[in-house]
């Protein structure tokens, strides 16, 4: 269990900002800057239990390699024998979903704005070859400018997945086609 007040590394982890089904997301502050960090705190075991410790790899691997302003930018993982410390960079405007709940509606303007960064942002993953496959109002954050942050990429498809989707996509036509030639000759000659 991970209780407030607790050290992490040069963190100090403070209240509670999210939770899932592995992980749960703390606010902490760098001890030596002051500087504050969200905290994703995965259980090994849950990793484990729930199988998803290639989704975990994946989510650390993505956002080692994504730096853009509409993107939450990962610090540093770090690891005890039972957790995994995922130090990401701290958005305090809260979601997409819950400012629009909030707001009924946004303006034009807000809306052409936000919408903007939000297409910049998964431009440049698709330029990056990340596909975030799990993009909804819940995974963008707002900073406290109000800009966009493009989070939770743990389901995320990199390039290698979907050059064996498309072999395999590529065989399957071309069995199909050439036992559609096969059986066209074979009709043929009868």
């Amino acid at each position: 269990m991970v209780t407030k007040g607790m050290r992490v590394g040069k963190y100090e982890l403070g209240r509670t900002l999210g939770e899932g089904n592995s992980a749960k997301v703390k606010l902490a502050t760098d001890t030596v800057s002051g500087q504050s960090f969200a905290v994703k705190i995965i259980d090994k075991s849950s990793i484990k239990r729930l199988n998803v410790s290639f989704q975990i790899k994946r989510e650390i691997r993505t956002l080692k390699v994504l730096k853009h302003p509409n993107i939450v930018r990962l610090h540093e993982v770090l690891a005890s024998k039972t957790k995994i410390y995922m130090v990401l960079e701290c958005v305090t405007g809260g979601d997409l979903f819950d400012r629009i709940v909030s707001k009924g509606k946004l303006s034009e303007t807000e809306g052409r704005t936000l919408f903007q960064q939000l297409i910049d942002g998964v431009s440049y993953c698709h330029n990056k070859g990340v596909f975030h496959r799990d993009l909804k109002l819940e995974n963008v954050l707002l900073d406290a400018k109000g800009h966009i942050k493009i989070t939770d990429f743990g389901i995320c498809a990199l390039p290698q997945h979907f050059r064996v989707l498309i072999c395999q996509i590529s065989l399957t036509y071309l069995r199909q086609h050439y036992m559609n030639l096969h059986v066209q000759h074979f009709l043929g000659a009868l």
